[in-house]
């Protein structure tokens, strides 16, 4: 394959070093090698001495707290672009890992479509290795929301077929460094969830297509940091809705996007009440509040 330019990977860990070596060292198997940038997000327990432990060759940032998902991204992807031949950052979460030509095949997708911005891989359930979890997403168009294509899916080749999206998760994204010259960096209003969706929506906005490349092939447990804490899920998925649909919505919108998420929020209100969740029910409040708080602080 003709050169096409230095990738630099990034890692954001949060106290969970063992998913995080196992993201590295996979990275680290790689057809074309690429350097790999790990920020320890404040971690709690032993993730920088073991993460330096096994995975030497990497760099590795430790911030003193917990910053957000975006303002990590945003501080390794600063350093990887600092470096002159980086053409490309690929992030990566900590709890996916990637087939040894996945980077490969994502390179060979943009060789082939070079003014292509974004690339995103097929994602498997990582506990259900040929169960989709992503094969490329659309947007709906009034209300914004992701509709996954392909999702719990067993693939049976029905999405081979490279082409155009409206969202790559950031699950696993490679971007060109011109999407951030040309559209800066992650919007850090976002603590957690939403900046992939919101930076896809500037980059194509922009005039950079998204494309879904099916040969580059990814496994990801899916929110393995907020796991063990559910009621942080549900604070930073309520807020980070409304930053994002503060920025992207429009007058004429604003109804059927009210009506819409409410209606989603209430749905999961529902199960996890019926679920017996009760923790989480007063996060959808305080969530609500402090992405209402937010946007009247920035206007």
């Amino acid at each position: 394959m003709k050169e096409i330019g230095h990738v630099s990977a990034v890692v954001i860990n949060w106290d969970l070093a063992d998913e995080t070596v196992k993201a590295i060292w996979s990275l680290q198997a790689q057809t074309v090698s690429c350097s790999i940038i790990v920020v320890d997000n404040g971690s709690t327990d032993d993730s920088v001495s073991i993460i330096t432990e096994q995975c030497p060759g990497i760099e590795l940032i430790c911030l003193p707290e917990n910053q957000g998902f975006a303002s990590a991204c945003n501080t390794a992807i600063v350093r990887a672009l600092a470096n002159t031949q980086c053409e490309y950052v690929l992030l990566l979460n900590n709890d996916a890992r990637v087939h040894q030509d996945a980077v490969h095949e994502m390179l060979l997708a943009i060789a082939t479509m070079p003014q292509a911005g974004i690339v995103g891989p097929k994602i498997y359930y990582d506990e259900s290795p040929q169960k989709i979890w992503y094969a490329g997403a659309r947007r709906r168009r009034i209300v914004l929301a992701a509709a996954d294509v392909g999702r719990d899916q067993d693939d049976k080749g029905q999405f081979a077929d490279m082409r155009s999206v409206d969202y790559v998760f950031g699950a696993a994204m490679l971007i060109h460094r011109r999407v951030f010259e040309c559209v800066g960096l992650f919007d850090e209003s976002f603590f957690l969830y939403l900046e992939d969706l919101d930076f896809c929506l500037r980059a194509q906005r922009a005039g950079f297509p998204l494309i879904f490349v099916p040969k580059a092939l990814i496994w990801h447990q899916g929110s393995a940091s907020t796991a063990r804490d559910p009621s942080l899920r549900r604070f930073h998925t309520i807020k980070g809705t409304i930053i994002f649909l503060r920025k992207h919505a429009t007058p004429i919108t604003i109804l059927p996007n009210f009506l819409f998420w409410s209606l989603v929020f209430a749905r999961v209100v529902i199960q996890d009440f019926i679920g017996g969740n009760m923790l989480t029910l007063g996060s959808y409040w305080s969530g609500a509040k402090s992405g209402l708080l937010a946007e009247i602080r920035r206007t």
